[in-house]
């Protein structure tokens, strides 16, 4: 007889929290770096003509905790889907950062914003990384031997 075992978490949200605050205070450093060197951060085409500071801090922490918020809730009901959203997103990020060389104006520009969304994409992975396993597997082996001792 199989015991009913359910995960309490697929991962601590807490490295969710980590992971985006800390991809945002590098892509804000690597911006502030870029402005310093003569990068224009100006696109000819696509969402904004004109990246800013605020920008950074808009499409990097918010999107990092609702989506991984959203994994979260998903992979406690099922564990297996962190390792879904880790690929998913990654690709994601890494489609989107090889669309920054068509229409930012200047290479200083695209290289920077390709480097910030190789950060994300680090801190993404990192973030809903399935790693409280032991954790469930553990509750997992202690659910069983309960059963078996009520059974």
């Amino acid at each position: 007889m199989q015991a009913d075992v359910r995960f309490k978490m697929p991962f601590n949200f807490a490295q969710v929290v980590i992971a985006a605050f800390g991809a945002m205070s590098l892509s804000v450093l690597a911006y502030f770096i870029a402005r310093v060197i003569g990068a224009s951060m100006e696109y000819s085409g696509g969402l904004f003509q004109n990246l800013d500071f605020i920008h950074i801090v808009r499409f990097t922490a918010p999107p990092i905790l609702v989506l991984g918020f959203l994994t979260f809730l998903i992979g406690r009901a099922k564990p297996g889907f962190c390792r879904i959203a880790q690929v998913i997103g990654v690709a994601a990020v890494l489609a989107s950062a090889v669309v920054q060389w068509f229409f930012a104006e200047d290479w200083g520009t695209a290289l920077t914003v390709t480097l910030m969304h190789l950060v994300v994409a680090a801190s993404w992975y990192v973030a809903v990384n399935y790693s409280n396993r032991k954790f469930n597997e553990i509750a997992e082996l202690d659910g069983l031997r309960n059963s078996q001792r009520s059974a």
